[in-house]
């Protein structure tokens, strides 16, 4: 389709309006550039390290882990642990950090984090569930040949999204692809444990299963998952069958419209393309934990660098309102 031909397409709903506030916008951008290099760690070095050897058994840490969470986002943006080890050590010559650690260090520490995502914020969550692929260049062939035709060379993440915050609420880390609902029916099950409340779970055909909205029913969560077209209503699935009803009564448009089921977008695929548009899609590892963790270090690397932004912002001071054709969207 030519770019005439997109600008005529028509889209649902009214021109979008644009109500962002684009210098604010601009500096939380530029704000993340800046926790890449944010020492303020530095000050409590002894301290957390007395922390961390508190009752540990075996040789001390000599490096704590607020300079490996760093490291970790330097290897995020494909930097090797050689490369990091050189930008260390020059820090440690200009008096910025006491002490620098060898690339060897570097990669088992980082590979040792537990990339656990901090708390969403706020309460009733409305979440998203999606799933993508990265994939992995060195490890391709021992995929393959352990796997088969499972995985072509791909590690599968599915990924829960607030569709309010448009920042990942949870994943899950796969070799070989997983089943989207069973998955999301786990990290929601994690979730409610931990203490989140969550109000709507959504995604696309690719969670119609039974199994995901009578879990969903029972815990008081409403689904906003699209029923397959061609979905009967003579099944013991309850929620399911009213969804069906109600799509098939008002049409799919105003089913998604009066769902919100259109934010499913901003709530993991538009946290996809940013991940990868930050941190690439190539998996450089080669062992089973090294993918795994190079994954997982991507998502949580860009929740970071989007509150890091966020909080290191002024509060916005002028909003500008862009008249926008949604067609470009």
């Amino acid at each position: 389709m030519t770019d005439l031909g997109r600008k005529l397409v028509k889209r649902w709903g009214p021109e979008y309006l644009d109500e962002r506030d684009w210098q604010v916008y601009n500096e939380h951008l530029v704000k993340r550039g800046e926790y890449l290099l944010d020492l303020g760690f530095v000050e409590n070095w002894n301290q957390e390290l007395a922390e961390m050897n508190e009752g540990k058994r075996g040789a001390p840490y000599q490096f704590p882990n607020s300079l490996i969470e760093l490291q970790a986002l330097w290897k995020a943006k494909q930097m090797p642990c050689r490369m990091i080890e050189g930008l260390t050590r020059d820090l440690s010559k200009m008096s910025q950090l006491p002490d620098y650690n060898d690339y060897s260090t570097i990669s088992r520490r980082i590979n040792d984090l537990n990339y656990r995502l901090m708390s969403p914020e706020g309460e009733n969550l409305i979440i998203y569930s999606d799933g993508t692929g990265l994939q992995a260049v060195n490890g391709g062939e021992y995929l393959r040949e352990k796997y088969g035709k499972k995985n072509r060379k791909w590690v599968q993440i599915i990924l829960l999204g607030d569709a309010k915050t448009h920042e990942p609420v949870s994943y899950e880390i796969n070799l070989i692809s997983a089943s989207e609902p069973d998955s999301t029916q786990k990290q929601v099950e994690e979730l409610l444990a931990g203490g989140v409340v969550i109000k709507s779970v959504g995604g696309d055909g690719g969670l119609d299963k039974k199994s995901l909205w009578n879990f969903l029913d029972q815990k008081g969560i409403t689904p906003i998952i699209k029923p397959d077209e061609n979905a009967l209503t003579d099944t013991d699935c309850f929620p399911r069958n009213q969804a069906v009803l109600e799509r098939n009564n008002i049409g799919y448009k105003q089913w998604a419209k009066k769902h919100g089921y259109g934010h499913r977008w901003t709530a993991t695929e538009g946290i996809f393309s940013a991940v990868k548009r930050i941190f690439g899609e190539q998996i450089r590892a080669t062992s089973e934990k090294g993918m795994e963790k190079e994954a997982a270090c991507k998502i949580w690397a860009y929740q970071k660098l989007k509150r890091a932004g966020k909080e290191k912002t002024p509060e916005k001071h002028h909003t500008t309102t862009y008249l926008c054709n949604k067609a470009l969207y």
